[in-house]
């Protein structure tokens, strides 16, 4: 990586380390417990993928391979995976961070939700049982929905293969500014799952957001990596990572038409497969589009002339 974007790789774990503190005192705070096994299994993995990572830079400097396509393939590689244990251990801070702004019990803002969608002159319900009483359209829309953990590991292999490991670093950055955003909207408006809010109880609807209501109000503490669940309802993040993963995919032109289209009808599944409102989805867009801008503006400042030109012109 140029020498700017290892600054800003540094300055992401900065944060990290920042982000572990905070969970740590407010955690201890709050009685919050989490299983030293899945902690010590989350380190070692990482400290392991960490090592992996740092290898393969230092195999793509060997004189040998000087000029080749093995030393830009290790090259590549070796920094890809750096990112993506910078993510992974962001987002366990994050998650962390998401139950515990549920123990400030802030007031609910769910009912100004549906009285916003009802302003837009939407019904929620209507919504939900129009799509479930299509099979296909129900089918389609659950598997853009539940996309986001298989393109999450597709979209660096992807990048690294096409010699666009820069734009997963911008990916990572983004998802990290837009995770910021996201809760610092919903930490002090929380909101509980239109799910809940309209008391539906199918399988995989209620049942995925029950941690919520026992954070807040049974004062539950105890928190599993594994059997973690995304609590924030306003705005969505499902949008904020749907608008993040095309976008990262922009210089691989055969795969982005593709991207463009699962993660538009990722969008469009928000409100029936992930509980949201309307309204979540708007404001979902808006933080994607502005942790976008946020980051290219980051990237751009502190590129080379060099790589200025390079992004100018977009990669192949």
């Amino acid at each position: 990586m140029p020498a700017t974007v290892w600054r800003i790789y540094w300055a992401t774990w900065l944060f990290n380390l920042a982000l572990i503190a905070v969970d740590l005192a407010w955690g201890a705070h709050a009685g919050l417990v989490v299983r030293h096994d899945e902690i010590v299994r989350i380190v070692v993995r990482g400290l392991a993928s960490l090592a992996v990572g740092a290898l393969l830079l230092a195999i793509s400097r060997l004189p040998r391979l000087r000029g080749t396509a093995r030393e830009v393939f290790y090259r590549d590689a070796g920094a890809g995976i750096l990112w993506i244990v910078t993510l992974a251990g962001f987002t366990c801070g994050a998650l962390v961070f998401q139950y515990l702004s549920l123990t400030l019990a802030a007031p609910d803002i769910a009912s100004s939700l549906v009285a916003a969608d009802a302003w837009l002159g939407i019904h929620w319900p209507t919504i939900y049982q129009t799509v479930r009483a299509h099979a296909w359209l129900d089918a389609v829309l659950g598997a853009a929905y539940q996309s986001t953990w298989i393109q999450m590991a597709c979209v660096p292999f992807l990048l690294v293969v096409t010699r666009n490991v820069r734009d997963y670093a911008e990916f990572v950055v983004q998802f990290m500014i837009g995770t910021v955003l996201v809760l610092m909207i919903a930490t002090p408006f929380p909101a509980e799952s239109a799910f809940v809010h309209f008391n539906v109880q199918d399988p995989g609807t209620a049942s995925t957001v029950s941690d919520y209501l026992a954070f807040r109000i049974d004062h539950v503490r105890t928190l599993s990596f594994a059997a973690a669940q995304g609590l924030v309802s306003f705005p969505s993040f499902h949008t904020v990572m749907a608008m993040l993963f095309a976008y990262a995919m922009r210089h691989v032109r055969r795969l982005f038409p593709i991207f463009i289209v699962l993660n538009t009808l990722m969008v469009i599944s928000t409100p029936s497969h992930g509980g949201h409102y309307v309204v979540d989805v708007v404001a979902g867009v808006a933080v994607g589009v502005l942790a976008a801008w946020i980051s290219r503006k980051v990237f751009a400042r502190t590129a080379s002339p060099a790589e200025v030109s390079t992004l100018a012109v977009g990669q192949t």
